[in-house]
């Protein structure tokens, strides 16, 4: 559950502390592990089963027998509300004979019951009733019950594990990890976009991607303008555990930018906040642009109704950060919202998997639309219903189908005969860094 003393950091941080680097072996990267349907089979046994998964947002599951369903391979997962306010995670399998219990994404209930021979279910997983009860050498009834998973309630998402022995959420993500998440008190906003595209890569390609920020100036020249992604300007971290940060000053644009002069969107967000961007000419000067427009939305944020700028360090005023939680879990905070960006293994074919794009939004007095994440339409601030779609059937946002769209191009060119391993720069140590805490887990 969430804390009772919300988590405020200090105020003026001008960056994420900086992380100890760690020492890397130099692991060599397979193609095996992208193309090879033994490795996929191994992974989720040795991977996917031990790790804390995001399951949903927990404000969509508010009260005592409201429940949501989500997938992870072949395996289906029951989360629902407790009448003690906490939630509880089921594998969706009856102890019958098999059959799923619920194909629904949400729902409310006073008792589950199983679609093909009516067993029930109570909100704890216990069997209450079944037809025929005298028909049993031993009734089911209080002893068989659905198969609970570790679950937990944090940020305003619910966590689920596979793995009865594995350490809390807490101490999978380490310290720093949790306190900052904690900060930006998710579970305060809306998820205004849920979307789920099927995709011809596997899941390792996108985390890849999102784990090292080099392709930006190829793949998004839209983003040079915007902000800095240059490995100089940029701060990178690696922690136990496999998980990683990265840090994107804002109102410093790329050094391929071709102007001494903000431009579009920087100089209206500027505005916004009463500063004139033009007065700042040359990049010798950008990074007091910055530093103002962290002042001016210190000073007038919360009286502006931006409230959540109360209790964000100066650098979450302006900046974004982008925390790789390994596996997949990619979760980028800025100032005005959370997105989540994350990969999951299909069940069977290894050269497949499903792209989860979640956008979650300060609620602002008097701000009904919102902006949508990479350079889609303005949203609803409002709940969005969940749509699943192919990719290439609708836009998941301009720079999630340009990360898309050279998945399948990379996924082919892996299985292919002319694939070398991977030669990597040292701003792709994160990528390095996830390959071998995935080595480490698979080789257990």
């Amino acid at each position: 559950m969430t804390a009772a003393s919300p988590i405020v950091l200090e105020q003026h941080l001008n960056r994420p502390p900086k992380e100890p680097e760690p020492t890397l072996r130099g692991d060599s990267v397979g193609s095996d592990r992208y193309t090879c349907p033994d490795y996929l089979k191994r992974e989720y046994r040795q991977v996917w089963h031990t790790v804390w998964n995001i399951g949903g947002v927990a404000y969509q599951m508010s009260e005592p027998g409201d429940y949501l369903t989500t997938e992870l391979g072949i395996d289906s997962i029951i989360m629902v509300r407790q009448e003690e306010g906490n939630v509880k995670a089921f594998f969706n399998s009856c102890p019958h004979r098999g059959t799923r219990i619920t194909e629904a994404e949400d729902g409310h209930v006073q008792a589950f019951s199983c679609p093909y021979h009516g067993w029930q279910f109570d909100r704890a997983g216990v069997v209450t009733s079944v037809p025929d009860e005298e028909d049993f050498a031993e009734s089911p009834c209080g002893k068989a019950r659905l198969k609970e998973m570790q679950c937990e309630e944090r940020f305003g998402l619910i966590w689920y594990n596979f793995d009865p022995d594995a350490p809390s959420l807490d101490a999978f993500l380490g310290e720093t990890i949790s306190r900052e998440l904690e900060s930006h008190r998710i579970e305060d906003m809306l998820r205004v976009l849920d979307m789920t595209a099927e995709t011809r890569s596997n899941w390792k390609i996108i985390t890849d991607n999102f784990n090292e920020a080099y392709h930006v100036k190829v793949l998004h020249p839209e983003l040079i303008p915007y902000v800095a992604a240059d490995y100089g300007d940029c701060q990178f971290d690696c922690f136990d555990n496999g998980h990683n940060r990265g840090w994107f000053p804002s109102f410093m644009p790329s050094a391929q930018y071709d102007s001494d002069v903000i431009g579009e969107p920087l100089k209206s967000m500027a505005a916004a906040w009463g500063v004139s961007s033009d007065e700042y000419q040359g990049r010798d000067t950008w990074k007091q642009l910055r530093l103002d427009i962290q002042s001016a939305k210190r000073a007038r944020g919360v009286s502006q109704g931006y409230e959540h700028y109360g209790y964000r360090a100066d650098y979450q005023l302006t900046d974004y950060v982008i925390y790789n939680l390994f596996p997949s879990n990619v979760i980028t905070v800025g100032p005005d919202g959370v997105q989540l960006l994350r990969a999951r293994p299909h069940p069977t074919d290894a050269g497949q998997c499903l792209f989860d794009h979640w956008w979650l939004v300060n609620r602002v007095e008097g701000q009904d639309m919102t902006p949508s994440p990479a350079g889609g339409p303005d949203l609803p601030v409002a709940d969005a219903p969940h749509e699943h779609i192919r990719y290439g059937e609708k836009t998941l946002g301009t720079t999630a189908d340009q990360d898309l769209s050279i998945a399948e191009m990379q996924q082919k060119g892996l299985a292919s005969a002319g694939y070398q391993g991977f030669w990597m720069p040292n701003q792709e140590r994160r990528v390095q860094a996830f390959h071998e805490n995935l080595n480490d887990l698979m080789t257990e």
